[in-house]
């Protein structure tokens, strides 16, 4: 008996092919860049726990107004000697504006030596690592690229004192490419020049600690001996990653309001009642025999099949969007960064909740609202109904 349903809502889709697409194209858009924006946060968010495991323990930073300044290395002595303390190592690192690209890059120095692809937290792509006092650098496999730069080409890098010319000697990639991608990583001393720091200055300081959960009891220690420091705990620095990415989702939702305005126009639009050739139609099967239920059974089929094939379409399209096409349109908004922002594959991080509340949320309304006039017409009298 189902089947047979089934077979005639098929039927009546195919007599209101037009309405059906109407409503079905309209709804699709709204599920695809509803969840465009869901799978691309997810996506950043996933990025930001990767992260996690590569950030130090804390970050600490002197303040001068309120603002970060240079911090003396002599002061990373002070932070070493507090117990569960295992390493702390000076960080130089900055922007560079460049401008005949309108943007910056990110500058990082090897730290006391350590190696370049160490710091870039990456692998060798090509070419070798830089050598100290050689004025090279490395970078970023997506930045060479965006540059047009080929292992060894120069860059020419300008400074507040003068302008530097690095030797590109390599190129690094990274699971980590959107926050590596616009990084270049050379010798600490001329890191320093480009950004023009002081000798013996580190842009801040990386700790390590034993025991990561006693960073807030270290956090507390390193404030008495460093007034006028700040200490950023790695899990405060995630949960920022997180509400960042939160809020700039929300903003571009809120922007998308006309679409969800669309949406909620179809949706009125199935709820203010059934066009008279359907209450007809409801109206003969009621007098040839079917029960409301019956009557209710093929509408919810009819609603289901064009519902459930929209949202469908439409997460299909939002994910071809985000992964296959690279966002384009929607990836700067997120991602938040200027020219140069990155332009790294964004990795799939989509589970079975994020499909189920996406279709949920969409479907069960849209079926709701298909589902209630259908009923209101089958508990009307047939003959008062084939009358008007």
């Amino acid at each position: 008996m189902k089947l047979s349903i089934l077979a005639f809502a098929l039927a009546a889709l195919r007599r209101r092919k037009a309405r059906a697409i109407a409503l079905g194209g309209g709804l699709a858009f709204a599920v695809a860049l509803v969840s465009a924006v869901v799978f691309m946060t997810e996506s950043l968010r996933a990025e930001a726990e990767r992260a996690h495991a590569a950030h130090p323990d804390a970050v600490v930073q002197r303040l001068v107004g309120g603002r970060p300044t240079v911090i003396a290395e002599r002061e990373a002595q002070a932070i070493a000697d507090i117990p569960s303390v295992r390493s702390v190592v000076p960080r130089v690192w900055g922007y560079v504006f460049l401008p005949a690209l309108q943007g910056n890059v990110t500058i990082v120095g090897t730290a006391n030596g350590a190696s370049s692809l160490s710091v870039a937290t990456g692998t060798l792509a090509e070419g070798r690592d830089v050598a100290r006092g050689a004025h090279e650098m490395i970078a970023g496999q997506e930045l060479a690229k965006f540059l047009g730069m080929m292992v060894g080409d120069e860059l020419a890098l300008p400074s507040a004192t003068q302008t530097r010319a690095l030797a590109l000697v390599g190129t690094f990639r990274s699971s980590l490419d959107l926050y590596t991608a616009d990084v270049i990583v050379c010798d600490d001393e001329d890191a320093r020049v480009l950004l023009g720091m002081p000798e013996g200055s580190a842009t801040d300081l990386a700790v390590t600690l034993a025991n990561p959960e006693e960073a807030r009891v270290v956090a507390k220690t390193v404030l008495e001996r460093l007034p006028g420091a700040r200490v950023i705990e790695r899990d405060l620095l995630a949960r920022v990653y997180h509400l960042a990415y939160g809020r700039r989702a929300g903003f571009v939702l809120g922007a998308a309001i006309p679409a969800i305005l669309a949406l909620l126009v179809l949706a009125w639009d199935r709820a203010s009642g059934l066009a008279e050739g359907e209450r007809r139609e409801i109206a003969i099967l009621k007098a040839v025999g079917w029960s409301t239920s019956e009557v209710l059974w093929a509408k919810l089929f009819e609603v289901l099949l064009v519902g459930a094939a929209a949202t469908a379409l439409g997460m299909l399209a939002g994910y071809a969007w985000i992964f296959w096409l690279g966002a384009p349109g929607l990836r700067p908004a997120l991602v938040g960064w200027s020219v140069l922002y990155p332009r790294a594959a964004l990795t799939p991080a989509v589970d079975l909740g994020q499909l189920l509340g996406i279709g949920l949320s969409v479907l069960g309304p849209f079926v709701l609202l298909g589902i209630v006039p259908a009923w209101r017409a089958s508990t009307t009298d047939p003959l008062e109904t084939m009358r008007t």
